[in-house]
Order: C-alpha cells, then sequence, then structure tokens
C-alpha cells in the first residue's frame, strides 16, 4: 500500500470537542459546505489548474451558476439533477401558479360581467381555493410518506389538468367556488414534496438560487398570463361560441397534461429510496454521500408519535410564526391590475404592465439567493425584504402621492419576493436533521397561509374599496414589522437549541450523526468519513485521537 497521506482532520481544542473526546467520539472541525467532499477531485476549480483561460473562465461562469466551480464528475451530476429535478418541478410550479394568477386575468378580461360578479365573488374564488389547500396539505404530507411522492404528486397533476379545463365552461359563480375548492385541494401535494426533494438533492450551497429559480415560477406564470391572456383575448374572444377569457383555462389545462406525464418519470423520490431510472448505481451512491455529508437524513414513516413530540418542540411555532406574519404583509395580487383599471387603462395594458412587477421579481429572486449562497446566511437578507415591503405600503397608505411613486409601491412586494425563497430555503436547513418535518413545515406554512388568505383580504382589502384600502395597507406595515420580529426570533431559538444541545454546526445546519450516516452508507454499500467520501481509519498520538483518510491511491 502505497504511504498514507497524514492527518487531514483532527480534533480541535474546544470545550465540546474535549467532551466528545472524553466520550471516544471522533471529533472533527466544522464542516463548511465547500468542503462537503474533501476528495482532491472534487475541489472547485481544481480541473482548470495550470490554465489562465480555464481558470478566468470557471470564475466567470461559476459566478452566474455554482456547478461551473466543480469538478468534472460533479458538475455533471448536477447538471443532470438540474435537468430532471429542477426544470421538472420549476415547469410544474409554473403551470400551477398559472391557475393562480389566471383567475385575476380572466377577472379583468370579462369574467366579472359575463358572470354578473359585482359583489366579493373574487376574494371568494381566491377564499374556496385557500380552503381546498387547507384541507389536503397536513393529509397529503401523511400519505407521502407512506406512498412514493413520484406516483403521488403526478396522479395528482392529472386530476387538476381536468379540473382547470372544467373552469373553461362554468356559467355561474357557485360552480366557480366547487371548482377552485377541488383544485386547491388536488395541488396541495405538489409544493411541500417538491421543497423537500430539492432540500434533499441539494447542499446549502446551492440550495438558495435553485429555490429562487423555482419559486421565480409563479411570477414567470404572472407575466405569462398577461401575455397569454391579453392574446387570446385578442385573437380567440368569440371563437367557438367562447370569450377569450374561457379560453385562458383551456389552454391552461392542455399546457398541464404533457407536464403532469413527465413526473413520473422526472421526480427521484429521495437520494436513499430513489428508483430514477435516469441515475446510474455509481450517481445514486454519490447522492447519499452528499446527502449525508450535510447532515441529512432519509425519510421515515410519520406516525402519530412524531407529530406529537413535532407539538411539543419550539420548532414548528417559531418557523411558521413567520408565515403568519409574512402572509399580511402585502395587498391581494389583483391589487395592482385593479388600480391600473381604476385609471381607465385598456384590457391589454391592465395585463401587461404588471409584468413588469414579476420581471422585477425575477430578477432579485435570483440575485439575492445567489448571495445568500455566497454569504452563508440566510435571515439579513430576509429582513432586508421587509424594509423594502414596508416601504411600499408606506407609500399606499399615504396613496396622494404621484403617478411614479405609487408605481413604485406597487412594484415593491415584487422587489422584495426573495424574502420567501430565502426563508424557504433557510427552513429546509434548518430542519434538516428530520426529513419530515422539512415537508410538515412546508404543509404547514401553505395550510396557515391560505387560511390567512382566506378571510384577510376580505377584512382589509374589499373589493369594493379598490384601489384604494382604507385600512388595509397600515395593517400591512404592521404585519411587515412582525415579521422581521418572528425572523430575529427565529434566529435566537435556533442558536439557542444549538448551544444547548452542545450541537456542532457547519454554516448552514447540523453536522450528521455519524452513526446514522455510516448507516446509510452501509446500505449503499459503502464506507466514508463525513470529511470525504473515502474510507477513514483512527491514529492515537500522544493520547490524541485523529481522523486519516485515506488516499485514492490506498484506495486502489
Amino acid at each position: 500500500m502505497a504511504e498514507r497521506e497524514r492527518p487531514v482532520v483532527a480534533a480541535d481544542a474546544n470545550d465540546q470537542q474535549r467532551q466528545s473526546l472524553e466520550l471516544g467520539i471522533v471529533e472533527q472541525k466544522t464542516i463548511s459546505q465547500t468542503d462537503v467532499v474533501n476528495d482532491s477531485r472534487l475541489r472547485p476549480g481544481a480541473q482548470y489548474e495550470g490554465s489562465f483561460f480555464k481558470r478566468w473562465l470557471f470564475r466567470l461562469l461559476s459566478t452566474v451558476w455554482d456547478s461551473f466551480g466543480k469538478d468534472a464528475q460533479t458538475r455533471k451530476y448536477l447538471h443532470k439533477i438540474d435537468v430532471f429535478i429542477l426544470i421538472y418541478v420549476m415547469l410544474s410550479y409554473l403551470i400551477k401558479s398559472l391557475d393562480t394568477t389566471n383567475i385575476n386575468n380572466a377577472y379583468v378580461s370579462g369574467m366579472r360581467e359575463d358572470l354578473a360578479l359585482y359583489g366579493n365573488e373574487l376574494n371568494l374564488f381566491v377564499t374556496c381555493f385557500n380552503m381546498g389547500y387547507l384541507s389536503g396539505s397536513i393529509p397529503f404530507q401523511y400519505i407521502v410518506s407512506h406512498i412514493r411522492p413520484s406516483l403521488i404528486v403526478p396522479s395528482c397533476e392529472l386530476v387538476w389538468s381536468g379540473l382547470v379545463m372544467a373552469l373553461a365552461s362554468v356559467q355561474s359563480p357557485k360552480s366557480v367556488y366547487a371548482l377552485r375548492y377541488l383544485i386547491g385541494l388536488v395541488e396541495a401535494a405538489a409544493f411541500p414534496v417538491f421543497m423537500q426533494v430539492l432540500g434533499s438533492w441539494y447542499t446549502p450551497e446551492e440550495l438558495g438560487k435553485r429555490v429562487a429559480l423555482f419559486d421565480m415560477c409563479g411570477n414567470i406564470a404572472a407575466m405569462f398570463s398577461g401575455y397569454l391572456q391579453a392574446g387570446l383575448y385578442k385573437s380567440f374572444n368569440g371563437r367557438a361560441g367562447l370569450a377569450g377569457w374561457r379560453w385562458l383555462f383551456i389552454m391552461d389545462g392542455v399546457i398541464s397534461f404533457p407536464i403532469a406525464l413527465l413526473g413520473f418519470y422526472c421526480l427521484p423520490d429521495f437520494p436513499t429510496n430513489t428508483r430514477a431510472r435516469w441515475l446510474t448505481r455509481e450517481e445514486k451512491e454519490f447522492s447519499i454521500r452528499r446527502f449525508a455529508a450535510v447532515g441529512k437524513k432519509g425519510p421515515r414513516k410519520l406516525t402519530l408519535r412524531r407529530l406529537g413530540q413535532y407539538v411539543l418542540s419550539w420548532r414548528p411555532y417559531g418557523c411558521l410564526c413567520f408565515v403568519v406574519t409574512a402572509s399580511g404583509g402585502d395587498a391581494p395580487g389583483a391589487s395592482f391590475n385593479l388600480w391600473l383599471k381604476s385609471l381607465n387603462m385598456s384590457i391589454e395594458k391592465v395585463n401587461i404592465i404588471p409584468t413588469v412587477a414579476n420581471a422585477c421579481a425575477i430578477v432579485s429572486a435570483f440575485v439575492f439567493g445567489s448571495l445568500s449562497d455566497r454569504s452563508g446566511t440566510r435571515w439579513p437578507w430576509i429582513i432586508f425584504g421587509e424594509f423594502i415591503r414596508i416601504s411600499g405600503n408606506i407609500i399606499l397608505a399615504v396613496w396622494n402621492v404621484n403617478y411614479s411613486s405609487k408605481f413604485y409601491a406597487y412594484l415593491a412586494p415584487s422587489l422584495a419576493t426573495f424574502y420567501w425563497t430565502l426563508w424557504l430555503s433557510w427552513s429546509q436547513e434548518a430542519f434538516q436533521d428530520d426529513a419530515e418535518f422539512r415537508g410538515l413545515v412546508m404543509a404547514g406554512a401553505n395550510t396557515i397561509g391560505p387560511a390567512l388568505g382566506a378571510f384577510v383580504p376580505l377584512l382589509l382589502f374589499p373589493i369594493e374599496q379598490a384601489p384604494h384600502y382604507r385600512y388595509g395597507f397600515y395593517a400591512a406595515i404592521a404585519f411587515n414589522t412582525a415579521t422581521i420580529g418572528s425572523v430575529l426570533l427565529f434566529h435566537f431559538l435556533s442558536k439557542r437549541e444549538a448551544k444547548k444541545r452542545g450541537r456542532l454546526y457547519n454554516e448552514f445546519g447540523p453536522v450528521v450523526d455519524p452513526n446514522y450516516e455510516a448507516e446509510l452508507l452501509r446500505e449503499a454499500g459503502m464506507t466514508m468519513d463525513q470529511n470525504g467520501g473515502l474510507p477513514v481509519i483512527e491514529e492515537v498520538e500522544g493520547g490524541q485521537k485523529n481522523v486519516v483518510v485515506l488516499s485514492e491511491k490506498e484506495v486502489k
């Protein structure tokens, strides 16, 4: 055997590690996300050494997309899961967000007049959808802990597509209420599962920008819906005896069917139980190595006992407190459209101009998602986003300002939309030691948010007061301020828990339990330590335990 490389990792001399050594536990240095794998092949940019042009190209491309800063093996792996996982969940979420948005576009494009909607029906349409979502979020989370997500989610998407197309045939508000409830019910399966999957396949330094792209699909859908409705109204209005707004629902359903079928192939479940045909055995093993190295645990069956443990923990309340306060921080999505319509603009302009806000949201989400990945922290950026939201709501509360100021105020929620994408990433990282709890947090977020959305708009933003709501904008400022407090509270509680339990934390979350990691790797027929993905031995020199990572030559 070749000469062994000498200790790569030695136990640090801090209190926690001394205590661990006394217990006979081998302690290692804090793992940074750029050192998730210590193998020299996986050092960012290693393949570019020796070439000035390649080093320059690496730095340029890696500032935009992190996979270009990886070695060839990791880069190929990331590109593959980006194509199959990220693109699929983006397409699926885009089409679902399109339905959420197109009810507003349809309302201002003739639906109101055709169905005689002169009361609070638009808010009630949203409320019915939210009530359906509320009914399905927690039950579906229980179901996907027993049945593979790759079966449940695409099946629900097929049902969802048919229900959306049925909206084109409605003749009364009551039919819309029923269909919107059912659409919300089957859609509840998607978002929590998508976030669980993304949080399981990507490391924290990769997650922020990808969650931003995923969540951006809501804004892309809003943009697309505006252009689509404007085009359909102009080209299809009256064709086959159907109004333009009815064609919007038909096109929505037609687009979603092939995406639903794609889900049966693309959705890989989780690294520890995947059956994805597009992953090789080596890539599945590599997935488990990455999964274990950053402290993630695989899925387990959700039981009543575990649910009880969650209820008694501070975690759900600390996290969902943010959801409660953040949900009331903006006026309903239709407010921008209604303000433009109050200025007697044409239907085309009412549908197209708000797409500027969606473009701003797309850019800001990606930029701040990337910045948070690089900085290694989420919460300061979330607070910055809340200050942007506060500035917009203050202007709208004053109201009597010029057109440009008011236009900015309606753009402010979109400019600050990154606060939500960063929270999604933060919550996945904070609870990466419990896969089911990550899903429950997402389900809870998508339960509490819609629950508030079911009545808050009715109380604070009644349609008859649009576009100038008497109390709504003042209430939104209060919610924004409370959101800042909830972020600071959660940050404090998570740090206190780490100190109380003596946990060793990396940049984003807890280091994996070594025993659990070994269990995962034995199931995959592998052995590695959490620093390198290579076999390890222990040496004792002068009474000090050291972890020695064997070189590739030694392994061979």
